[in-house]
């Protein structure tokens, strides 16, 4: 899998690296940081809608929120669907708790990654661990287990020996670990240990979303994906054909003398960098836009305000609603001093809020915080889906 890194790059490539830092820094400024983690968990769903219509699951954001509740379709090929997107998104909130939790862990690990694809294939029914291959036939996948054999993927014929997709997998840790990497050096890795994973290709299936989890991982590991405001997976599925061109070019063998030391060709490794750079930086300027504060209020206000004037929520529940934004929380105490009501009537506000979806509680008692719903989503940031 070598070489790991571009030994030498260029100015576009260099100015990539620095837009990615300085755009990835600015998101979300000025926004309410409870505002923010709401967010980020919406995006945790729009990134498995976005990572899983790559695998040709064609589930609609309103049903991943359902399966989410445990309202899962009654007709199998959806549900299957949904189940996907639910395993995903599970897996990503454990992933999120263990970088939180253990500073020490090695995302590029071996150990790591077969976490990852199991904790996934774990979370399907015994029925939806499988692999298809060209010809047709359905091949077990267990678990976190490492493949046995060969596989072909487009023109690449990855490793085929369990000890040398072991191998491999030791040098992906050792030479692209954000830990190892200094600098620019970070950035770099994030984008080619993306395709270096895939190049090893060590599972039977399942390597693409262990690929985009790692990515996130990544990002979150070196600073520039720790809000979660943004996913790359979103890039790679509008742009799949260019993400697959890039990805075969980066497979390639070295050239000549002048592509590297490697067995892999360097310059392939290169473009394929600036590419997956270019893809990041899109999502982050995008998410930028969508994120600027005062527009942002803006939708939000209107949102608020068309629920009012359809009657779906009440003036006194309006009032709440717009505190929420500036606020982050709010706590059930206050609905009295804010609405200018008596306890009765306060209740009956957090009720309608609750039961509207509105807002969300983690206990019974606890403080009111904005509940980021599909709907609320498509006016706050159009276009995201």
């Amino acid at each position: 899998m070598l070489p790991a890194l571009p030994s030498k790059t260029n100015p576009e490539l260099n100015q990539l690296v620095v837009d990615v830092i300085r755009s990835s820094a600015a998101l979300g400024r000025g926004i309410h940081p409870l505002v923010l983690e709401e967010i980020a968990q919406f995006m945790t769903k729009v990134n498995s809608y976005y990572t899983n219509a790559m695998e040709g699951n064609p589930t609609r954001l309103r049903d991943i929120e359902a399966a989410l509740h445990k309202h899962l379709s009654k007709e199998k090929s959806v549900r299957d669907f949904q189940l996907e997107h639910v395993a995903h998104v599970r897996v990503q909130e454990e992933m999120m708790r263990r970088l939180r939790n253990e500073p020490g862990l090695r995302i590029c690990s071996r150990g790591f990654l077969c976490w990852l694809h199991e904790q996934f294939y774990l979370r399907l029914p015994p029925d939806m661990r499988f692999a298809k291959t060209m010809g047709g036939r359905l091949v077990p996948v267990e678990p976190g287990r490492l493949r046995g054999g060969g596989i072909t993927v487009g023109a690449h014929d990855a490793p085929e020996k369990e000890g040398d997709i072991v191998s491999h997998l030791d040098k992906l840790e050792e030479f692209l670990s954000p830990e190892e990497l200094v600098g620019p050096d970070k950035v770099l890795g994030m984008a080619s240990s993306h395709h270096r994973f895939l190049w090893i290709h060590p599972f039977p299936d399942g390597n693409g979303r262990v690929a985009r989890l790692l990515t996130t991982a990544f990002g979150v590991r070196i600073g520039v994906g720790e809000n979660l405001l943004w996913t790359v997976a979103r890039a790679f599925a509008s742009r799949r054909r260019e993400y697959d061109d890039h990805l075969a070019g980066a497979d390639q063998p070295r050239k000549n003398d002048w592509d590297g030391r490697g067995p892999l060709s360097e310059e392939g490794l290169t473009r394929f960098c600036a590419f997956f750079l270019t893809c990041c930086l899109d999502q982050i300027l995008f998410m930028n836009q969508m994120l600027k504060l005062e527009d942002l209020e803006r939708r939000y206000m209107g949102f608020v305000g068309g629920l009012s004037n359809e009657k779906r929520v009440s003036k006194a529940g309006r009032k709440v609603m717009e505190r929420l934004f500036a606020r982050g929380n709010i706590a059930r105490s206050e609905i009295i001093s804010v609405c200018g009501v008596k306890r009765r009537r306060a209740t009956q506000i957090i009720r309608e809020l609750l039961d509207g979806k509105l807002v969300r509680s983690e206990t019974p008692y606890g403080d009111l915080k904005l509940n980021l719903s599909v709907d609320m989503a498509a006016v706050l940031f159009p276009g995201l889906v």
